[in-house]
């Protein structure tokens, strides 16, 4: 079973230190459940090392906390080794360990042993971080836990750790330790600002969910931008913020604001900064000219990627062969579900897309020829072929095809948008082939592994190359409901969504329905943020293809209509 399976945490008890009753220790139970344990370790019965452990976490006792402690630190140097628990095991130990921060003595030995973790050398020990520090985020009166997380926070050389904390903290919502996070920008470290950008990034997520928007805290953040951008400048070299960056700090600022600019534009930001902490002075400056809000890209499949490098990940399976009972008219109709925050306008709310009224010469879709499109795979290829075609020069990207199979079609990591490569690619986008099953687990995954170094990496949630020149944008398309996983070794496992109908048969792995689809993806995803707009053509997994946009700050596309 894979590492990366979503884990179930036990928080109610945690929130507030001191609120629950004592519980009395469990000793003689914890004995029993450890000869349990090492019993089906012996014998590799996984489903029986399962059970011991929830029975060890239950027996709520400081030897059973000691001692899960002990098997997960003795996992991470097996696992070096490829000799590790298997992953459904690990899950349990790293649950039952969370679940047992009832009191200031084991917040200290859990923080500890999460700071312990050497993530640096082993970076997927940071989901393992971020699953220990998650609880005590949310604590706000624990000596222990502010320790430890501040300790996290402030390393000044593992950018790991300190993603595993800003994540805690920002699911949280915990507004203490906004002065704590706002130091990471004013650490003497300028590879946080050129090489490990995902420490700059999850600072701005996380920012954007600690402040209230409008507050006297939001004027502070922007002050403090502000102060930090030109420091920057300062001891950078042509220091620029990328595209993605970019975005992440606009959709930060937008939010805490209501003004549309990213940080770049710090003569404005200064300016908004004065106008707010004085605006009855008599003489006040003219605001800056010095804005752009044109910070769109060309949409593709109806959405507006984000940076210079998108992944698109289309379904070539065999269902994609059926008749397209969608017209122009009825797509112009339909609103993405976009999962950003955007400046309001009049009569809207925050947070709703402003309906753009475009001539239809205006709308990329429009562009293409509607007259021969006649099946499913016909709009996936059109489009996809004029997405290609009208790159800009410098962008960068990839084409995963998924259907029992995943393929890597333009080769193995980007290619680069220049004419001929923009020629080449329209051109065969026309001539995909349609295959079988419907592996969407398989093609998300995919795309998170492709980076410059090519798009093997084990482990893309941490992959230092993933990180570095991964995907900005994931343009994921399908037109139905898994039903295959990269783990599956035969298609016989009856469709539980079609529990009426026998015949209906899905594949043997973990990943086939979306809600064992979407929380893994997210978890890949957690530090990496990378955009993923989905869009869903006919009979579609919607709650799927929903999650995954509003889990990244994606946009949805609905496409659907009804399928005999």
């Amino acid at each position: 079973m894979p590492r990366l399976l979503p884990r179930i945490f036990l928080l109610a008890a945690v929130l507030f230190l001191g609120c629950s009753t004592p519980v009395v220790a469990d000793k003689a139970s914890f004995k029993s459940a450890e000869k349990d344990f090492k019993a089906a370790q012996t014998a590799a019965d996984e489903k029986k090392m399962v059970a011991a452990i929830d029975a060890i976490g239950a027996a709520d006792c400081k030897e059973a906390l000691e001692f899960l402690l002990d098997t997960l630190e003795k996992d991470q140097k097996d696992a070096k080794a490829g000799k590790g628990l298997p992953g459904d095991v690990h899950d349990h130990v790293v649950s039952a360990i969370t679940a047992l921060a009832k009191d200031e003595e084991s917040v200290e030995r859990i923080g500890k042993a999460a700071v312990k973790l050497d993530s640096d050398k082993m970076p997927i020990l940071a989901l393992d971080q971020f699953d220990f520090f998650k609880p005590l985020a949310a604590m706000t009166r624990s000596a222990a836990a502010t320790k430890h997380l501040t300790a996290a926070l402030t390393d000044k050389k593992n950018p790991y750790v300190k993603v595993a904390a800003l994540e805690a903290i920002r699911q949280a919502k915990n507004p203490t330790y906004l002065d704590t996070v706002l130091g990471i920008l004013a650490e003497d470290n300028k590879e946080w600002m050129t090489k490990w950008k995902i420490v700059p990034l999850n600072v701005f997520c996380c920012i954007e969910d600690l402040v209230t928007p409008g507050s006297d805290q939001a004027i502070r953040v922007v002050e403090t931008l502000c102060t930090q951008w030109e420091t920057w400048t300062s001891k950078i070299k042509d220091f620029q913020l990328d595209d993605r960056l970019k975005y992440f700090s606009r959709r930060m600022l937008n939010r805490l604001t209501g003004e549309v600019a990213d940080l770049s534009f710090v003569i404005f930001w200064k300016w908004w900064v004065q106008q707010k902490k004085a605006p009855a002075a008599a003489a006040q400056p003219k605001k800056p000219d010095d804005r752009s809000t044109d910070f769109r890209s060309t949409p593709a499949f109806g959405a507006e990627p984000v940076g210079k490098k998108w992944v698109f990940v289309i379904d070539v399976s065999d269902s994609m062969k059926l008749d397209l009972k969608i017209t122009l008219e009825d797509i112009e109709k339909r609103k993405p579900e976009k999962s950003s925050p955007i400046t309001p306008g009049k009569g809207e709310k925050e947070g709703e897309k402003p309906e753009e009224k475009e001539e239809p010469a205006k709308n990329p879709l429009a562009k293409l020829d509607w007259k021969n499109i006649n099946f499913k795979i016909d709009l996936a290829k059109a489009e996809l072929a004029r997405a290609i075609k009208e790159l800009p020069e410098g962008y960068q990207f990839a084409i995963v095809t998924y259907s029992t199979s995943i393929n890597l079609i333009t080769g193995n990591g980007w290619v680069k948008s220049d004419q001929t490569n923009r020629d080449t690619w329209e051109r065969k986008a026309r001539e995909l082939q349609l295959e079988a099953l419907t592996n969407i687990h398989g093609g998300l995954m995919k795309g998170l592994r492709v980076c410059d170094k090519g798009s093997e990496a084990a482990e893309p949630a941490v992959d230092p190359d993933c990180i570095q020149s991964g995907a900005d944008t994931i343009i994921f398309l399908t037109d139905g409901w898994g039903s295959w996983s990269d783990d599956s070794k035969v298609q016989n496992v009856q469709d539980k969504r079609n529990p009426n109908n026998p015949g209906v048969k899905v594949g043997d792995g973990t990943h086939i329905y979306g809600e064992d689809i979407w929380p893994d993806i997210a978890r890949h995803n957690l530090f990496r943020k990378v955009v993923i707009n989905t869009v869903g053509i006919g009979n579609h997994d919607k709650e799927c293809l929903r999650k995954l946009a509003e889990k990244s700050g994606g946009t949805y596309v609905d496409w659907g209509f009804p399928e005999s």
